[in-house]
């Protein structure tokens, strides 16, 4: 029996002042968030609400330890709702705190799926990529075990998400880049998930058609290197979203599974590590016959192409977009590819069981090693 889950409320709205005038903040509220995000769009001094900016503890992508210092801040109050607006490291932190005070990011690995919600979450996404506003996962990298751990727990759903195209506007092209490849990503890899269905497909296919006529009204327009605006921006906003709806039900990959020991060693954003490791990993699965013809098809309609040519032109799309780099350029070795390959396999079995056709610790390491 499958399922198929929209589980908070999206709204749109102008700006963030009609945003806070439309939710009544109170005493009870706080916001946690980055300053270079709101700076440009609202005076600091004017934020309605106890505001958390998440820079005071975390430099880079989440961690276990950051969490926990975040955790115990959010405990000082007896906040009832909690506000997120950033991008993904702003909404992952901020989904742990909807348990309340009182809890480490250790004891939510253990019990987060038994403990009750007790604060209402708000999320406001402001990046074109990271999906995780509408979905029930929260991604850390763990410092000593030196890898990346997915946490999804019903409890985690946002209530209500708000799309604002206003704070995406001075999101810097690199940030504009690589979230939008996660976004892709997300959009291809749960298309061919097990998990799918014909109402996730239909998330994924609306995702992953937007952005590539976006990349390819930009390589058109001669406009590379600048942040979309206007009615382009919101439109791969939307399409993140859409992608986040998609693998939500469906599930990311072994993409993103690889993925993962990358960006926790190399401390490079979550969009690059994917992109570093999205074309090996496809090839891997055609190597091994994994049936990638319904998506083979819906690629080559929409990139006017035969299906046997959609993996070339789709890597030469995003190479425009962002250029890729092999593995060794970024500091990986055999040894390395061993490890992580092993990492993968222990670590990363929620999302490796996503995968079109199974994958051994010795293909996950062949495909390190080719993409070296």
């Amino acid at each position: 029996m499958s399922s198929f889950i929209v589980k908070p409320i999206i709204r749109t709205s102008t700006d963030l002042q009609d945003f806070f005038n439309t939710i009544h903040t109170s005493d009870e509220d706080v916001l946690l968030t980055n300053r270079y995000i709101i700076e440009p769009h609202f005076p600091l001094d004017s934020i309605p609400v106890d505001t958390i900016f998440l820079e005071d503890y975390l430099k880079g992508e989440p961690t276990d330890v950051a969490a926990d210092k975040l955790l115990s801040r959010l405990g000082e109050k007896n906040y009832k709702r909690v506000i997120a607006i950033g991008g993904g490291s702003v909404i992952d932190n901020a989904k742990l705190s909807v348990y309340g005070k009182g809890l480490t990011i250790a004891e939510l690995v253990k019990k987060g799926k038994e403990l009750p919600k007790k604060r209402e979450l708000i999320i406001i996404p402001t990046t074109t990529g990271t999906g995780s506003e509408v979905t029930n996962v929260a991604v850390f990298n763990f410092v000593s075990q030196k890898t990346k751990i997915g946490l999804a727990y019903d409890q985690m759903y946002a209530d209500q998400v708000y799309l604002i195209g206003q704070l995406a506007t001075t999101m810097p092209y690199k940030v504009f880049a690589t979230s939008s490849i996660d976004a892709l990503v997300h959009s291809i890899e749960s298309y061919i998930s097990p998990k799918a269905t014909s109402f996730s497909k239909s998330f994924s296919l609306s995702a992953m058609t937007t952005f590539l006529r976006g990349y390819r009204k930009m390589i058109f327009e001669k406009s590379i290197g600048k942040t979309p605006q206007g009615r382009d921006l919101q439109q791969f906003l939307e399409a993140s979203t859409q992608a986040g709806i998609a693998f939500g039900n469906a599930g990311c990959g072994p993409v993103h599974a690889l993925a993962y020991p990358i960006g926790a060693e190399f401390h490079i954003a979550h969009g690059q590590s994917n992109y570093l490791v999205f074309s090996g990993t496809f090839r891997k699965y055609q190597e091994l016959g994994a049936d990638l013809s319904e998506l083979e098809m819906v690629l080559a309609n929409e990139l006017s192409v035969q299906p046997n040519q959609v993996w070339e032109c789709l890597e030469n799309i995003i190479d425009l977009i962002l250029p890729n780099q092999r593995l060794r350029q970024i500091g990986m070795d055999e040894k390395m590819c061993q490890e992580f390959a092993k990492s993968v396999i222990d670590n990363q079995q929620r999302l490796m069981i996503n995968s079109p056709i199974e994958l051994t610790k010795d293909d996950v390491a062949s495909i390190y090693n080719n993409l070296l």
